[in-house]
């Protein structure tokens, strides 16, 4: 027994397995196998929620597009907008690859930010915020919201998670077509255990993600993918937002999301205020 609470409290999780892997080259075709996860370049319509959000023309994060009563927001976390003002933040839907106009993408400034009072860095609780925007988006096959949740919600299975930076991590490097990769949602227990040795708590808010019940560090987002989309497979609708791992190069955790299901009665309640 002491052994296994010293194998967690290490950060070690090759007992799980058996064995560790190092992250593959990146291949020709855009595409990147990590064990069973398989992480590609998308088609321009096949997620048209995904926002690219943007500090004085710098992207920073991403986000999604969603409807509140007929108007448009975009969720992302609220980390990726904290201590920024408004003025200086343009969000851009319609976009797949960062350095050629296709002609799809649409431009929106933002008006407003949200932030959650209960956010806490650097804990990362309650990590979410809502943006308003000057005007509304042209709805079309290229540029679309995504469903919210019903407020408790809960999300089993598989989820898909959309972002820019996903290969060459080692790198930091973000890339230049948006990507999606398909992950495991993670029971909150296991989760905790595995948290362990932070000596942090992970609340019902927060949801983990990975493969099976442990997860190498290449399988999860990291850096420019906060803020990002997270569809749950079963049902099509926000399941989460991409928040925050301890490392992006090295022990192989879990990925923490603020789970969306949580938040659905303060989006609601803060669009319309903003209305």
């Amino acid at each position: 027994m002491n052994n296994f609470i010293f194998f967690l409290l290490s950060g070690s999780f090759t007992l799980a397995t058996g064995y560790k892997t190092e992250a593959p080259p990146i291949s020709e075709n855009k595409t990147l196998t990590y064990k069973n996860i398989e992480e590609r370049s998308v088609s321009e319509e096949e997620f048209p929620y995904q926002i690219r959000i943007q500090e004085v023309g710098s992207f920073v994060c991403g986000g999604s597009l969603i409807t509140v009563k007929g108007s448009y927001f975009i969720l992302t976390a609220a980390h990726c907008v904290r201590n920024v003002p408004a003025s200086e933040l343009t969000v851009v839907a319609g976009e797949v690859d960062r350095y050629k106009v296709s002609g799809n993408e649409q431009t929106r400034q933002v008006t407003r930010i949200v932030i959650h009072r209960g956010y806490s860095y650097p804990e990362f609780y309650n990590d979410i915020a809502l943006l308003a925007i000057d005007k509304p988006f042209t709805v079309n096959s290229y540029v679309s919201p995504i469903p919210l949740p019903t407020q408790g919600q809960k999300t089993t299975g598989d989820v898909i998670v959309t972002g820019w930076d996903f290969a060459k991590r080692t790198e930091f490097k973000t890339t230049r077509f948006l990507n999606q990769m398909r992950l495991t949602i993670i029971d909150d227990n296991i989760c905790r255990l595995s948290f362990m040795f932070r000596f942090q708590w992970v609340p019902d808010s927060m949801l983990c993600t990975g493969i099976g019940y442990f997860v190498w560090d290449n399988s999860n987002p990291c850096d420019k993918a906060s803020g990002g989309s997270m569809k749950a497979v079963n049902g099509g609708y926000l399941a989460g937002i991409s928040s925050w791992k301890p490392t992006c190069r090295s022990n192989p955790l879990l990925g923490m999301n603020t789970e969306v299901s949580y938040f659905v009665d303060w989006i609601e309640h803060e669009a319309t205020l903003l209305l």
